[in-house]
Parts: structure tokens; sequence; C-alpha cells
């Protein structure tokens, strides 16, 4: 499965504080006026603020929105760069389609299969520390597609395994939320980044995904990689 950064950035800060037990229709911003602002630090750290509007939802699984907003991103020294959202994102069961939405644009779109990525939804409601979700993998295309081409990589998540439930600060106040911890790996690879093919190496991580039941979210994600850390979290979400 392909797509290019602008479309990647969109999923990887909607795949960040999107809900375990509902898909994206149901997410607490998917509604008309709609805002998740998110912030990051550390080895990857992803900052952007989204708004929602012309959502449609004929169902729980079926949904569509206009989002825009900007995201901006840092991976180590490798690669960095901000992006307009201006796209329509559409739901039909795990089916999820990314379209640009701006007239005259090239088309930048990507379709996938939000349960394979992992990106809306665990699979099942988490019910017990313990549990424990299948390993993943999907094919991410590195690189600036309008700067030359881009180069496939593969991302693995392994078995996630939930921990037990701990009090944690959010945005709206301390929740009760579920560790999902998993580890997860970005093959090594290069990419053409203004001009030059730099080499990145293999990205080895252990993930927490911080999943609060009471607004039905992953909060915060921590991920720790040869002694650093990083963490995005949500920061306003209405």
């Amino acid at each position: 499965m392909w797509r290019s950064c602008k479309v990647w950035m969109l999923l990887v800060v909607l795949g960040a504080c999107t809900n375990a037990q509902a898909n994206i229709c149901e997410a607490r911003f998917f509604h008309n006026g709609g805002v998740i602002e998110i912030g990051g630090s550390g080895m990857l750290n992803v900052s952007a603020k989204l708004t929602f509007s012309q959502v449609k939802k004929t169902s729980v699984t079926v949904c569509q929105a206009q989002v825009n907003g900007i995201a901006k991103y840092a991976l180590m020294s490798f690669l960095s760069g901000a992006n307009d959202i201006d796209h329509v994102v559409s739901v039909n069961g795990n089916q999820t389609r990314v379209v640009n939405a701006r007239p005259g644009k090239a088309a930048d779109t990507a379709a996938f299969d939000g349960q394979l990525l992992g990106l809306f939804g665990f699979g099942a409601p988490i019910q017990a520390a313990g549990q424990k979700f299948a390993a993943q993998s999907y094919t991410l295309a590195v690189g600036d597609p309008k700067r030359g081409p881009t180069t496939p990589t593969g991302v693995r998540m392994g078995e996630k395994t939930v921990g037990a439930q701990q009090t944690i600060q959010t945005a709206v106040g301390k929740l009760q939320c579920w560790p999902v911890r998993y580890a997860r790996s970005i093959d090594a690879t290069t990419a053409q980044v203004q001009g030059m093919l730099l080499s990145i190496p293999s990205i080895p991580s252990q993930v927490t995904d911080w999943f609060c039941p009471s607004t039905n979210l992953v909060m915060k994600q921590e991920i720790e990689h040869s002694g650093q850390k990083s963490v995005i979290e949500v920061k306003v979400l209405r």
C-alpha cells in the first residue's frame, strides 16, 4: 500500500489520536466545526491542527468530511517539512479513502484498510490488561514526490499487549487510560531530499499508545528509540 508524504502526514495525524473501539466516523472531532490539534517532541516531531466541515454520516461506519489544516513533521535529521491539508476523507467500514480537494491540483489519493494499518483502531474493544492484538505491517513511500521519486520502505508493528490502567494527564484533564505496548520497526531505505540521495537507517522502536475510555481516543503516543523518547499527544479536542 502506497501513499505520498502529504497523505501520509494526514493519516499519521488522524491515526495518532483515533479511538480504539469505534472507527473514525465516531471520533469526537468528526463533526462540523470539529477540531483536533496534536503536538510532538523528540525523534519523531509532529505538530498539526485539523478542522472538519461538510461532514456526512450515513451510519457509524460510513461517513465523509472535508479536512483542512497544516501538518509539520521532522524525523531525526533526515526528513522534515510542512504540508497544507485540504482533503476529503471518505470512510466505508475499514476502507478509508483520502483525496486532494483542491481544484486543478494533481490527484493526491490513497485508499487503504484502516484495520490493517492499525491507524483507526486496534480491531476490537479493550476489555482487560493482558489482552493482545495481532501484528501488522504496511509500506510507506518516503520522500517528496514534487522533488523526485519516492522510495518504498516497510513498517512493521509487533503484537500489541494491553497493560494495567493508569491515570495520566491529558488535554482534558487526568484520565484513566489503557497503555497498549508494541515494537515497531521501519526498514532502512534511501530518499531523495532537495536533490540529494540520503540513506535512512532502520529505526526500531518501542511504542505505547494511551487509550482513554472516557474520550474513546488514543490521547498520547510514546515512542522510544535507542534511548531517545518522542511523544505525540492531543493538545486540543473539540
